[in-house]
């Protein structure tokens, strides 16, 4: 006879929300999965989460490659022997090559990513890279040269309703896929504050909102200068706090003075008269907020400037560390010990990107993911000759067909996954890896709570968590002593160290363990100032100086747009933004997944009536999409709710469907290093 469900704590790993769960487990399998929040019922992913784990395609053994890389031919292997082939082939690879030829990648999942962290550093190598060369370390970059502090106000904080916010200016962050954000804009929106929405697409709070904004992608620069100019010639600026608060706003001021509304609307296509009806809005109802996207403004050329911009909007207007306006966010009070042996990069020679980005991999601890292709290809300055990765995404990287040309020049590729992907299809060792059911996951620094969430579920088939994985590597590597000799308790013990508390006390109080937060005091930069080189909010970056760029936050058109390149513009007048979150998916995650598959069974270009009409072109058409980089096939979806002239494509489809194919990897932002996933050329014609 069966026993009955017994329920046990989780999260939905479904994204990085990480979203409280009620786990039911009968006879050893999880049965149900309740979520605990009520803000996150309409999210359809975390109902999703027993089909995940239980797909019958899901990996469950490990696998060695038995023909050419891409062909699917795999033979079934022993975790002895998968562990000791790419222990074996990164040490060939140290021994001939250093360390530092050997990368280390990691995307999905990001909770165990400390541990990564520190595998590559133990192993010698500078080479830690992350999706983060291209997602939300471009707006951590942007406030951290701006403001000094190591967060962002804007992505993070920017999305809170506080009773004090009377308006909202929310810039390209629709956040359908962040539920608990998406529901504190409509709430903010339904309870009398104002709204003002930047997007070139009509989105759900878009249409809700007091002034809606359709720009042309890549200029949000010019237009956040443009309401710069209304607000400073108007006397909207806080003159208190500007000069005692900032450095370079007279620098700013003669900028600003070049982007009239008129002449931003000929750059943006936004009509003047709504560039000043905004920015009179935002700057006389205080305190007022600027919610940003991880990344909408900083997928550009010129990413980092425009988002600079932007949040200067907070600063001059004074609603800036004000209860309703853009704050710091307490997180703990003494927080954990790194583990990633980041102190050992000094020793080593210089990480994929940093001497072509060193703000970016200096500042974020990371390297440049989008220079590895190059420094394949050239062999400077080393040779790159093997890969370990957790997750790899091919569709993640711009030109994706030259990438995945040059990861097949690699001696030696090995994977860890749910599935089999694009990714794995280059390796010569997968390695099949828990789920958040099955695996230990010990979090930190929510709000202060630690707690330690036990797998309710044991691994299916031969899946091993990721921690084990590291950790027998580091072993067979020579560095067992540095992953406590496989002990997970003992890690969680030095993290949680500053804490003073253990493991075992997170065990004995499954609920978790709430540390003090400190209050959120008004003007916290009185006492210390910014952690700036001035002290100050620096309008004018003494960093960037220093470095030959721009101090300004100066507008430039994007490489590949009407404006610079009408030559091109005659064969691809249109411009392609792609990257929109969709509820059914989280990135490449999920698309064999039937009830998630059926909310979007396909991709579907969106383009405005105006540019379809001419081309024939109607909903559900086979369309083909092309730019100089090559050419896809997706159906249309013919609507008025995407700015005519644009066109918007959804990302990391996989093969013949990813938009990635299709973007320049040649012109990078000079400060982080990101792809124009945002602003590039294309035309579309019937298939």
């Amino acid at each position: 006879m069966s026993k009955s469900a017994e329920v046990k704590d989780g999260i939905c790993y479904m994204c990085t929300t990480a979203c409280p769960t009620r786990i039911h487990v009968q006879d050893g399998k999880a049965v149900k999965i309740d979520i605990a929040d009520p803000k996150v019922t309409h999210c359809p992913r975390w109902k999703a989460q027993l089909d995940f784990v239980y797909h019958p395609d899901r990996l469950q053994y490990p696998v060695k490659r038995t023909g050419k890389r891409g062909d699917g031919s795999w033979q079934r292997i022993s975790w002895d022997e998968a562990l000791d082939s790419v222990a074996g082939n990164l040490q060939s690879a140290k021994d001939k090559y250093g360390p530092e030829s050997v990368i280390f990648w990691i995307a999905y999942t990001k909770e165990p990513r400390p541990y990564f962290h520190r595998l590559t550093h133990a192993f010698g190598s500078p080479n830690y890279c992350t999706e983060s060369s291209n997602c939300f370390s471009g707006t951590w970059i942007a406030s951290n040269l701006t403001f000094g502090y190591d967060y962002s106000y804007f992505t993070i904080s920017g999305g809170s309703v506080e009773p004090e916010t009377k308006c909202k200016l929310i810039w390209g962050a629709a956040v359908v896929t962040s539920p608990p954000v998406w529901e504190e804009n409509f709430y903010a929106g339904n309870n009398g504050v104002k709204l003002i929405v930047v997007d070139p697409r009509r989105t759900d709070i878009a249409s809700r909102a007091d002034i809606h904004l359709q720009l042309r992608p890549g200029t949000d620069g010019a237009l956040a200068l443009g309401f710069m100019n209304v607000i400073i010639n108007e006397n909207l600026y806080d003159k208190e706090f500007v000069e005692k608060w900032t450095v370079g706003f007279d620098g700013l001021k003669k900028l600003a003075q070049e982007y009239t509304p008129e002449r931003v609307e000929e750059i943006t296509r936004v009509p003047a008269g709504k560039i000043r009806e905004a920015a009179r809005l935002f700057a006389t109802n205080k305190p007022g907020k600027v919610h940003l996207s991880a990344n909408s403004t900083t997928h550009h050329v010129n990413g980092v400037q425009n988002h600079r911009a932007v949040i200067l909007l907070a600063a001059i207007t004074g609603n800036f560390e004000v209860p309703g306006g853009n704050r710091y966010v307490a997180i703990s009070t003494e927080g954990t010990n790194d583990i990633s042996l980041h102190e050992r990069i000094k020793d080593m020679p210089p990480g994929i990107g940093s001497q072509q980005f060193p703000l970016w991999t200096s500042r974020y601890h990371e390297m440049q993911s989008n220079s590895i292709a190059d420094q394949i290809e050239s062999g400077q300055p080393y040779p790159l000759k093997a890969m370990f990765s957790a997750g790899l995404c091919t569709q993640f990287f711009g030109n994706t067909n030259r990438m995945v040309e040059t990861f097949k020049k690699l001696d030696f590729i090995a994977v860890t996954e749910y599935f089999h992907t694009p990714g794995t299809q280059l390796a010569d060792i997968v390695m099949p890896i828990a789920s958040w059911l099955e695996r230990p996951i010990l979090m930190t620094g929510f709000m202060g709570m630690s707690k330690l969430i036990e797998p309710a579920i044991k691994p299916l088939g031969e899946c091993r968590t990721e921690w084990d994985i590291y950790s027998e590597l580091a072993k067979r590597l020579g560095f067992g002593d540095l992953f406590w000799d496989g002990s997970f308790e003992k890690c969680a013990d030095y993290i949680l160290e500053p804490m003073k508390i253990t493991c075992k006390d997170l065990q004995q109080h499954p609920e978790g363990i709430k540390q003090p937060v400190p209050a959120v005091s008004e003007n916290p930069y009185e006492k210390g100032g910014f952690k700036t080189p001035s002290g100050k909010i620096e309008i004018a970056s003494a960093t960037l100086a220093k470095h030959g760029l721009d101090a300004l936050p100066v507008y430039h058109e994007p490489p590949e747009s009407p404006v610079s390149r009408p030559d091109l513009a005659r064969d691809y007048p249109l411009v392609m933004t792609s990257g929109a979150r969709v509820m059914a998916y989280t990135h490449s995650q999920f698309r064999n997944l039937p009830q998630l598959r059926k909310l979007m069974p396909d991709p579907l270009v969106d383009i405005n009536p105006a540019d379809a009409d001419p081309r024939n072109i109607k909903t559900g058409d086979m369309v083909t999409v092309s730019s100089p980089r090559g050419s896809i096939r997706m159906k249309a979806n013919v609507t008025d709710a995407i700015l005519a002239g644009v066109v918007s494509l959804p990302h990391h489809w996989p093969d013949e469907l990813n938009v990635n194919l299709l973007v320049d990897d040649s012109t990078l932002d000079p400060i982080s290093g990101f792809l124009p996933y945002k602003s590039q050329l294309c035309q579309v014609s019937k298939a």
